[in-house]
């Protein structure tokens, strides 16, 4: 089941200003920009010391979802990433107790917000790398 965190996505309306907050306010280490064009969004990674990160997106046009996001609820946490031991045995469990999830069949599966106080969780398997991590930074930019 759930065995620890990996991630936060944080919405925000200005990339730059975003990161001054985080980098220059709060003194995070930047790791690195990216940008998503297939999901008309700017991304900024800031690698814990602990493990884990933290990713603030920002829309580059209103077709973004997270520019609806931000329009409807402002600045602030988008996503939840939680470690899973076994994705498809946290699928079934979650189902059996009635969760709302989306994405099943895919690798990004989520516990819909009204089924996690208001959270929208994402479920990433402990063991599986992420794109940025390994240094393959095209396909986060191509969105592959």
């Amino acid at each position: 089941m759930i065995c620890g965190f990996d991630h936060v996505v944080i919405a925000v309306f200005d990339l730059d200003d975003g990161i001054r907050v985080w980098r220059d306010g709060l003194g995070l280490h930047l790791s690195h920009r990216a940008s998503h064009p297939e999901a008309h969004l700017e991304i900024a990674f800031f690698r814990l010391k602990e493990g884990g990160f933290i990713e603030l997106v920002a829309p580059t046009s209103d077709n973004s979802p997270i520019y609806k996001f931000l329009q409807e609820k402002g600045e602030g946490i988008r996503i939840l990433c939680l470690h899973v031991d076994d994705l498809e045995e946290a699928i079934r469990d979650f189902t059996l107790k009635g969760l709302a999830l989306d994405g099943v069949g895919t690798p990004w599966v989520f516990v819909r917000p009204e089924a996690a106080s208001g959270v929208f969780l994402q479920l990433w398997p402990r063991n599986r790398p992420h794109r940025w991590r390994d240094g393959n930074i095209q396909q986060l930019e191509s969105g592959v």
